[in-house]
């Protein structure tokens, strides 16, 4: 596939970039430069033609970028940067979108409790609370156009920390393989799927992940 990855030189993006650049061809997207990738533009998701000219001619966006900062950056790259890349990618004829959300939506429900998807969001904090914006805008657009949309909860992604350590952690090949599944996965509309590693500690609803677009997590923690 053609695929766009927004904040490929991240820690996320370029994980992913690393890790399936063989099987698809990937164009990245950043503010800043990007090494591992020679199809890229260094800009802003704020600014709406470098989004019409990022999402010509791809079949899928992977949408990571974001901020967790004041509320100007987060109304720019979070508010504004996610309506820009919906609305570039519906006026380029991109069907398939994958949307880097966090797990913090669901923060404030007790440990002891499974976090389902269907679950109410209790977003805490600018950054969360844009994370549900871009769920229900997602949501928006994929009810009124010929668009999949598929937002991804992060539960904990480190650079340097390619297995999980905690129930929250997203393994680096986990991170591959949710995002991957996210956008090459048949037959999905709109999904809510949890980007975390397996675990024996039943913290997060996997299943549902494995029957919404088939992301079957290999990196495990071991509570003990």
């Amino acid at each position: 596939m053609r695929i766009l990855i927004t904040g490929a030189a991240g820690a996320v993006g370029s994980t992913l970039v690393n890790g399936m650049k063989d099987r698809h061809s990937i164009r990245g997207l950043d503010r800043l430069p990007m090494p591992d990738l020679e199809d890229t533009i260094q800009g802003d998701v704020a600014d709406f033609d470098t989004m019409c000219e990022a999402t010509k001619d791809m079949e899928a966006v992977i949408h990571l970028t974001g901020v967790d900062r004041e509320w100007d950056g987060v109304l720019q790259s979070n508010l504004i940067g996610t309506y820009n890349m919906l609305e570039a990618s519906r006026l380029n004829g991109v069907k398939r979108i994958a949307y880097a959300s966090r797990a913090g939506v669901l923060g404030p429900y007790p440990k002891s409790m499974k976090r389902t998807v269907d679950m109410r969001p209790r977003p805490v904090g600018f950054y969360t609370v844009s994370k549900v914006f871009g769920e229900a805008l997602g949501h928006s657009y994929a009810s009124q156009y010929d668009m999949s949309f598929v937002a991804v909860r992060i539960g904990n992604f480190n650079r340097n920390r390619p297995l999980p350590e905690h129930p929250h952690h997203l393994g680096h090949a986990d991170a591959v393989r949710v995002f991957e599944q996210a956008i090459t996965h048949p037959d999905v509309k709109f999904e809510i799927v949890f980007g975390v590693s397996d675990s024996n500690w039943p913290l997060y609803d996997l299943d549902h992940g494995r029957l919404a677009i088939g992301y079957y997590p290999q990196d495990h923690y071991e509570h003990q």
